[in-house]
């Protein structure tokens, strides 16, 4: 198409878009948006199984939004349901600034009163862009904004470090019914976010969308029901106000990563986990633990891998996050015993935090990734997938990957001269869900089920059905344990703990 036939189709899509808001001259009046609403989220990789998503939490919001400047004021109350904790925080960004007070975490339902990095502000202010037609409307009209359009009545909005979003203009009203992105969505890549809108009514002097529906991948994640939108001419400063002095700049790759892969972190900002898993780039500690002879533990800041010596090779066990994280995880197992290959990674159980980094391990070559038999299709499936938005090693270098799926149990010899068990148990938390015995140091490691306490815990504390669960499968397996080692730490406010005595778990299963 000739370049001025281009630019002459593009400004007749703007102009109908414009028109079908409410006009020009409304949409630029307008210098603030204050919407409140009631929806939930579902997380895709939560459920027993990748084919059932998990929900998450419930909410209700009111936020207050500048329509041009990237700044806004959440109030912000729900309902998770991983760990059951009541929301309640107000939080504000203004640029790369941001501030909390509230309780936020599921983990450690106190209130705080704290500045929060500027990723988790560029995070929310993208999640405001994408499910904003008025924020949409006015980036569009910026003087210099690259906008081109498709097919007519699509329009392709691009912006420096962020992947494009195509704005799906309603044939016969001209307001976007939807909008697409490609995303980052850890461990499968490529991810489609789809943004619908609907029940489109007045708001003041705008017609604005009163139902707001997220997909990933045609699966629906988020559903909220707009109960009130006002607009208004002028901005209050003092509500986007942030000390100065609470500046908190994360790094390049963490901001850049808040604008590629938002959807996925947004599904755990709504799920109550303040550290937001995606953000981690090392272990806590300059190098592995010891648990035992042959037996180290490389600690994360949320998340942790076992690394065990077989008799030829290394075997990991969890590659959790996603590459970021793990590529320097990966330097301390590969360090954990020097002239032996990774050659094994075992991941518990599917959940995306839980080996949203095994690509990366892939990557070494010569991998067999051992799982439960339910999901050997899924972890196939993670190897295959393309990771175009944001390109990992493994991409750059696919390697063959053998994935083996454990039914009830698999039996691998040390080189202690014990063995390494791979025990398949029931739980409500997932159908793949594998538990390691070491025989020898007569250590057990597990994943969400229980996390280990640096005192001995109140009776019946740990996670309900789950922590039961898992000790009676220690019990009726007759696996002799001394030690639970969890792919969580577990806390007490104070002192954090990666091991703990079976007596603790038992304490905390009510036993």
């Amino acid at each position: 198409m000739a370049p001025e036939l281009a630019d002459s189709v593009r400004l007749q899509a703007l102009h109908r878009l414009m028109t079908a808001l409410g006009g020009g001259p409304a949409v630029t009046a307008a210098a603030t948006e204050l919407i409140s609403a009631t929806g939930w989220r579902h997380h895709p990789g939560w459920g027993t199984l990748p084919s059932r998503p998990e929900a998450v939490a419930d909410f209700e919001y009111t936020l207050l939004q500048d329509t041009v400047r990237p700044r806004y004021r959440l109030k912000f109350t729900g309902t998770t349901h991983l760990v059951p904790t009541r929301l309640d925080y107000t939080e504000v960004g203004d640029g790369s600034l941001g501030h909390l007070k509230g309780v936020d975490f599921m983990f450690d339902p106190r209130s705080f009163d704290m500045p929060i990095p500027s990723w988790r502000v560029a995070t929310r202010q993208r999640h405001q862009d994408l499910t904003s037609p008025l924020r949409l409307a006015r980036k569009l009209f910026v003087p210099g904004a690259d906008v081109t359009v498709e097919n007519g009545d699509v329009l392709v909005l691009r912006e420096v470090g962020r992947p494009p979003v195509r704005i799906f203009l309603d044939p016969d009203t001209a307001l976007p019914a939807r909008l697409a992105v490609v995303e980052e969505h850890s461990p499968l890549g490529d991810a489609l976010v789809e943004v619908h809108f609907s029940d489109y009514r007045p708001a003041g002097t705008l017609v604005l969308p009163y139902r707001v529906l997220i997909t990933v991948d045609d699966v629906v994640v988020h559903e909220e029901t707009r109960t009130s939108i006002e607009l208004a001419d002028d901005v209050d400063e003092a509500e986007f106000a942030v000390p100065e002095r609470e500046a908190q700049d994360g790094s390049v790759g963490q901001v850049g990563y808040a604008h590629f892969s938002t959807e996925w972190i947004m599904t755990y900002v709504l799920s109550g986990v303040r550290f937001y898993f995606d953000l981690q780039v090392a272990p806590v500690t300059p190098d592995a633990v010891e648990l035992a002879p042959g037996v180290k533990l490389v600690v994360g800041p949320s998340h942790n891998t076992m690394v065990v010596e077989m008799p030829d090779h290394i075997l990991a066990v969890e590659a959790p996050l996603y590459d970021e994280y793990t590529h320097a995880a990966l330097a301390q197992v590969k360090a954990s015993f020097p002239g032996k290959a990774l050659t094994k990674v075992v991941g518990t159980h599917f959940h995306y935090d839980h080996i949203g980094g095994i690509r990366e391990f892939a990557a070494e070559g010569g991998v067999t990734v051992l799982v439960g038999e339910p999901t050997v299709d899924f972890f196939e499936e993670i190897f295959t997938a393309p990771h175009t938005v944001d390109p990992d090693r493994y991409a750059g270098r696919p390697m063959p990957v053998k994935v083996v799926g454990v039914r009830d149990e698999l039996v691998l010899p040390m080189a202690d001269g014990g063995n390494l068990e791979l025990h398949r148990i029931d739980t409500d938390h997932a159908d793949d869900m594998l538990i390691v015995y070491l025989s020898k140091p007569r250590i057990v490691f597990e994943s969400d089920l229980w996390n280990p306490t640096p005192a001995e815990p109140a009776a019946g504390s740990g996670r309900g059905r789950l922590t039961a669960q898992l000790y009676e499968a220690i019990v009726e397996l007759g696996l002799d344990v001394e030690t639970v080692v969890g792919g969580h730490r577990g806390t007490d406010g104070k002192t954090y703990a990666h091991a703990s005595p079976l007596s603790y778990l038992r304490k905390a299963a009510g036993y």
